[in-house]
């Protein structure tokens, strides 16, 4: 019965984590409310929020336009405040697979019996 019992808290508790997130997110509806109501965002949004706030027709198409062009402009300039492509990360995987073929290829010559 004990066992069942924790099975059953541990199931609630998994599900509780993967719905959580979800129903917290702040909505496009929210975001144009946020920007309506301070005529700037004062919330912390994250950058899948901000995207979908972008991406939603019924905000784009019903809303203020003398809003929504301000706020695309900010949500814009917020999703591109990271760090540009560089190529470095790319460099380093070239950098590893070069080193793990490599020493493939040199433990297998020096493997070998003479």
């Amino acid at each position: 019965m004990a066992k069942k019992l924790a099975f059953l808290l541990l199931g609630v508790i998994v599900l509780t984590l993967l719905v959580a997130p979800a129903a917290m997110a702040f909505t496009p509806q929210q975001i144009l409310k946020d920007f309506v109501i301070n005529g700037k965002l004062t919330q912390s949004y994250t950058q899948a929020e901000l995207k979908a706030y972008l991406r939603d027709g019924t905000t784009q198409a019903y809303a203020d336009q003398a809003v929504i062009g301000p706020l695309n402009t900010l949500v814009n300039s917020m999703l591109r405040s990271g760090f540009p492509f560089t190529g470095f990360q790319m460099l380093l995987a070239g950098i590893v697979a070069v080193g793990l073929v490599g020493g493939g290829f040199a433990l297998r010559r020096f493997s070998r019996q003479a």
